[in-house]
């Protein structure tokens, strides 16, 4: 694990270089470039609002606005999966670079997690202008433990790099990887409290519980707590939360680890 991070380290600017060329890729065709970074999830949460407003009222417990208690959860998911997702092609796309020009195998995934969060903090200023216009509505106070934020994202850094590490190192191995990782992150997405709070959840009790087993509820009511409910989260959820994005990482770098050796065949 240490030796992926010094190779990381080493190939920095490689990186810096490859983000670049994604993102300028995602958006070379289009008339607004950068700016649906922007637009994407201001249309998300204006979608939200109106349907979750006018058009359905949710049953299971959330905080009020719903929409804004939705999206709060639903932006750090976004930059999980689409990571995960994009992860799962990345080495066998780039397969003739990795295999012609000898690119260490795991700048990919790390590309992969780098693009993704700049998406994610292109993102954030759409949800703060969102809590100020619904502060200032008398709707719902401004978090004051915005400040937070960044504590809050290690976890989900960590854990988007060690599912990508062993997702693209697996999927390059074993293709039909590819066409599950989309499903097991739907499942994944309806057992986490993402469009509902598990305070007061109306289901059994031994649903309840594993529930709360799921490794994701932690870093998501972390990331909610300090972006949206506005209190400081306990020293209990900062652990659980680490805990999960330390053993996500390790369990992913040894998984690319163990497989690094037989991934240029592979793609």
């Amino acid at each position: 694990m240490t030796e992926l991070v010094r190779v990381l380290w080493r190939q920095r600017a490689l990186v810096a270089v490859l983000v670049r060329r994604e993102l300028n890729a995602r958006y070379r065709a289009s008339v607004l470039g950068f700016v649906w970074s922007l637009l994407n999830p201001l249309l998300l949460l204006a979608v939200y609002a109106v349907v979750f407003t006018y058009i359905f009222d949710p049953r299971f417990p959330g905080g009020d606005p719903y929409p804004l208690f939705l999206f709060s959860g639903l932006l750090p998911w976004l930059f999980f999966s689409g990571t995960v997702l994009d992860a799962s092609v990345t080495l066998i796309d780039n397969g003739p670079l990795l295999a012609k020009v000898m690119c260490p195998p795991e700048i990919f995934p790390a590309v992969t997690v780098t693009s993704h969060f700049v998406h994610h903090l292109l993102a954030l200023p759409v949800l703060v202008a969102a809590l100020a216009a619904a502060a200032l509505a008398g709707a719902h106070p401004f978090p004051a433990t915005l400040w937070l934020l960044p504590l809050a994202l290690v976890p989900w850094l960590l854990l988007a790099g060690g599912a990508s590490l062993a997702v693209s190192a697996l999927s390059a191995r074993y293709r039909d990887l590819r066409d599950l990782v989309g499903h097991l992150l739907n499942l994944l997405f309806f057992a986490s409290p993402i469009i509902y709070s598990l305070d007061g959840l109306a289901v059994p009790s031994w649903l309840e519980r594993v529930l709360r087993l799921n490794p994701m509820a932690a870093p998501v009511e972390l990331y909610r707590d300090v972006v949206f409910s506005g209190v400081v989260p306990g020293p209990r959820l900062w652990l659980v939360a680490a805990a999960v994005g330390l053993v996500g990482w390790g369990a992913g770098a040894l998984v690319f680890a163990r497989l690094r050796d037989t991934l240029v065949e592979s793609v």
